[in-house]
């Protein structure tokens, strides 16, 4: 199951008096928070063409999205161009929203200034964007933070009544989040049935991450039959909207089988498509495929450099693969020490705390 939580850009302007020029922005906006790269770029190279126009709200919210790392083409603005799109509508806003308390304009404002005390405001004004942001940033704090049990349980609960009033509204991120607290007992007992029943409705809302997760509950078994060509469906789906868990889990499809028929090239395509967007599974898949020559050239040293990058993460399962080949002497020297310390590493890293404890005395590699 995808672990991530929605992302704290998420943005669908609706006030009537913008009509039409509101629908780009919420694809724009939208798109990256539920994980869709194509519609994110697709949605941004509208928004850049009005933005050019002279619409000044337009050229707001693509200059706020210029800042992000994974920000599409069209919207990479150098700094002059961001600051005029600034400061063409920031006014406006600030008085709509001084003027009439009106909780989007605080949400914008929020976004602009990464002031999480107008985000606050704007979640309690309802606004259904905020509701999400708002629920995020409790969630991904407290978990962070590791406070006592009573207050982890109790701030879980305030976000997952964010998340409601949200998935309440029929907004599809709301429905994802709520179902991923479900999913993961998030300040609800978990509930599989009730995790499925969100994410259900958010993929018929064309939510790719939700649409993933439907696609896990048929492979799994979980809930629903087993069914590996309806997952392989899902994934498919969640794929072409070129969401990396999608692509990731297609490709683990096609790779075994399931569903469809096994194609190791294709396969690794997704797999490395998977691992550009961000999937660290993915990125072990693909160093396992460069390690044992499936789908694609055999490539033991690109495979160690491959493990190291999805190690680096912090993924355990890389850090097995990277002791296997110390031990056998792929693509590196056989070295059992080495071989040795990825091992407690692993274990460390799955949260062994004797690995811990003795990584603390020994990995002096670590705590340089």
């Amino acid at each position: 199951m995808k672990s991530r939580l929605l992302a704290l850009l998420a943005v669908a302007f609706a006030l009537a008096s913008y009509g039409d020029q509101a629908n780009a922005i919420v694809r724009l906006l939208n798109s990256r928070a539920s994980g869709s790269p194509k519609g994110y770029a697709e949605a941004a190279e509208e928004i850049a063409a009005d933005a050019a126009a002279g619409r000044p709200l337009q050229g707001f919210v693509l200059a706020i999205v210029a800042r992000e790392p994974d920000a599409p083409p069209a919207a990479r603005l150098d700094e002059a161009t961001r600051q005029k799109y600034l400061t063409a509508s920031r006014e406006k806003i600030t008085k709509l929203a001084h003027r009439t308390n009106n909780s989007l304009a605080w949400y914008l404002l929020s976004i602009d200034s990464g002031d999480t005390n107008l985000l606050q405001r704007a979640a309690l004004g309802g606004n259904v964007q905020a509701l999400n942001a708002w629920g995020s940033m409790l969630v991904n704090n407290i978990i962070r933070e590791g406070r006592s049990t009573n207050e982890i349980a109790r701030v879980l609960g305030e976000a997952v009544e964010f998340f409601k009033k949200a998935a309440g509204q029929g907004d599809a991120n709301g429905l994802y989040n709520l179902g991923m607290c479900h999913a993961r007992g998030l300040g609800v007992p978990r509930d599989d049935e009730k995790a499925f029943s969100c994410f259900r409705t958010a993929a018929e809302k064309g939510h790719p991450d939700a649409i993933n997760n439907i696609g896990w509950f048929f492979r799994e078994g979980r809930i629903v039959g087993k069914d590996l060509e309806l997952s392989t469906k899902w994934f498919k789906k969640s794929a072409d909207f070129q969401n990396a868990y999608g692509e990731y889990n297609y490709g683990l499809a096609l790779h075994r089988g399931e569903g469809i028929k096994r194609d190791d090239v294709e396969a690794v395509k997704y797999f490395k498509r998977a691992a550009d967007g961000g999937c660290v599974e993915a990125l072990n898949s693909y160093g396992l495929a460069l390690l044992r020559g499936e789908g694609v050239e055999k490539n033991e040293l690109e495979a160690i450099k491959t493990f190291e990058r999805a190690a680096a993460t912090g993924f355990p399962p890389a850090m097995e693969n990277l002791a296997h080949c110390y031990e056998k002497g792929k693509g590196v020297k056989p070295d059992d020490k080495k071989a040795m310390l990825w091992r407690i590493r692993s274990k460390a890293a799955r949260g062994d705390r004797a690995a811990q404890a003795w990584l603390m005395q020994n990995d002096k590699e670590r705590r340089r």
